[in-house]
């Protein structure tokens, strides 16, 4: 009965941690990783968020036309002795009206004004519609930058997940390595104890298995570390990322099936990028231009003004200052130009021409470079299918030799060396398979990163598994 209980009782232990954490052996599908790098990675957050920062600047922008409209109200107290004479206000200076006398006067008197001020710039050339159009393309600059910003991350996971494959598979690769190597060890150890093989046959063959397991070793830490960066990216746990090996299978028909005529396309992130930053600073020559240029402003105010002193010099009662006494308006059409700025605006010019170039000339090296990748990608897809398609040869070839030499040296026929030299051979067979799929998988993508088909290609790979 003891028995019983305690084996029901780890049945449901069992179930409980099955339950509780099923997803810990789980595959993460490559669109799921990009998935969650894009809806998590906080730099793409910042670089969204700064987008629609600048949204809302083009919106400022565009109500800049609007008038300005001041209104004011003022009670004071003081003196009031005034002299002949201007002067510039330099927006410090109080203002004294009236109050002209022989002597001055120490009495206080109260005084009120209200004001409304409207000054609205009615036109300036199109500097405003410049200003309008260069936020624009600022926001569009916003927006490509989260963009190129978005399939730099796709990038970046995507050769995360090609390493892990390769890890992985390089793993199961050294198992295999070690459990060959084991059983060779075993073997010889019997042979030795025999009489049949000298002792040294026996460490030869341990050395073997101790550098096959540090072999596995390094291949594990690299493995994590790739984990570990990718559940950077994504937001899991990196314990919980494993990758999904059904994409080798499909690899030779898409190496088959990729184009040589694909070209760069206009669309790549990289080149909206650089394209928008060409045309904000073709705009900001024009903002220059037309900011310099005449502007025409309507102005009107209105305002009110009451004085406990009253036109004859008479002082009344200090509160009578507190009401409205005279009553006034103004309205006017002004029309600015300052010459002297032209000067200055010719050195601005000159300055914004040069920055227009050099945009000019880094979309330029932008789409060089992905031609470059984009011959490179295709060179190396053409090598990846050559190989892929001998690597059968070789690797069927080192398996023959290992059971030969291994038959061999069971039957006195030859020495431990040859054993583990073919076994060596095997080893690195298999390993020249693994490389072979990493390169072949960096080519295709290059070819889709440069050819702006990466999403075209993902989803290729996924709709390929079912």
């Amino acid at each position: 009965m003891r028995c019983n209980i305690t084996a029901g009782t780890w049945v449901i232990l069992l179930c409980l941690v099955i339950g509780i954490v099923p997803c810990s052996f789980a595959q993460l599908p490559l669109q799921q990783a990009i998935t969650l790098t894009l809806q998590h990675y906080p730099t793409l957050k910042v670089k969204k968020s700064l987008s629609e920062a600048a949204g809302a600047h083009t919106t400022d922008v565009k109500h800049q036309w609007w008038p300005s409209m001041k209104v004011l109200d003022e009670v004071n107290a003081g003196t009031d002795n005034g002299i002949y004479g201007s002067y510039f206000p330099m927006s410090t200076i109080p203002s004294t009206s009236g109050g002209i006398r022989d002597d001055n006067r120490s009495e206080v008197m109260s005084g009120n004004i209200a004001l409304a001020q409207m000054q609205w710039e009615v036109y300036n050339f199109g500097a405003y519609r410049s200003k309008r159009e260069e936020a624009l393309q600022q926001q569009k600059v916003y927006g490509a930058d989260a963009d190129i910003t978005a399939n730099d991350l796709t990038v970046s996971v995507i050769q995360d997940y090609i390493r892990m494959l390769q890890y992985y598979a390089l793993m199961r690769i050294q198992a295999d390595n070690i459990a060959r190597t084991k059983s060779v060890q075993q073997a010889v150890t019997v042979i030795v104890l025999h009489g049949l093989k000298p002792g040294v046959d026996s460490s030869i063959a341990a050395a073997e298995l101790s550098k096959a397991r540090l072999n596995y070793l390094d291949m594990q830490n690299g493995y994590n570390q790739v984990r570990m960066h990718l559940g950077i990216l994504t937001g899991l746990d990196s314990t919980a990322i494993q990758p999904d090996t059904l994409y080798n299978k499909g690899l030779l028909q898409l190496l088959e099936s990729a184009a040589d005529t694909v070209a760069v396309q206009s669309e790549h992130p990289a080149l909206q990028y650089y394209n928008a930053l060409f045309n904000q600073q073709k705009k900001h020559e024009d903002v220059i231009r037309k900011d310099a240029l005449p502007k025409v402003s309507l102005m009107a105010a209105g305002w009110m003004r009451g004085s406990s002193t009253q036109y004859n010099d008479i002082n009344k009662p200090f509160l009578s200052g507190i009401g409205y006494s005279r009553y006034n308006y103004l309205a006017g059409v002004s029309i600015t130009y300052n010459f002297t700025d032209i000067a200055h605006t010719r050195d601005k010019m000159r300055e914004q021409r040069i920055r227009t170039q050099a945009a000019e000339n880094q979309l330029e090296a932008s789409h060089t470079l992905l031609d470059n990748q984009l011959m490179q990608a295709q060179i190396d897809i053409r090598t990846a299918m050559d190989k892929l398609q001998e690597m059968p040869a070789q690797l069927n070839a080192a398996r023959a030799a290992a059971m030969q030499k291994m038959a061999l040296y069971k039957g006195g026929l030859t020495n431990i060396i040859e054993v583990t030299n073919a076994l060596y051979v095997l080893n690195r067979a298999e390993t020249d398979l693994v490389q072979t799929h990493n390169a072949a998988w960096q080519a295709l993508f290059m070819q889709a990163f440069a050819s702006n088909h990466i999403q075209e290609l993902v989803q290729h790979l996924e709709s390929s598994k079912n």
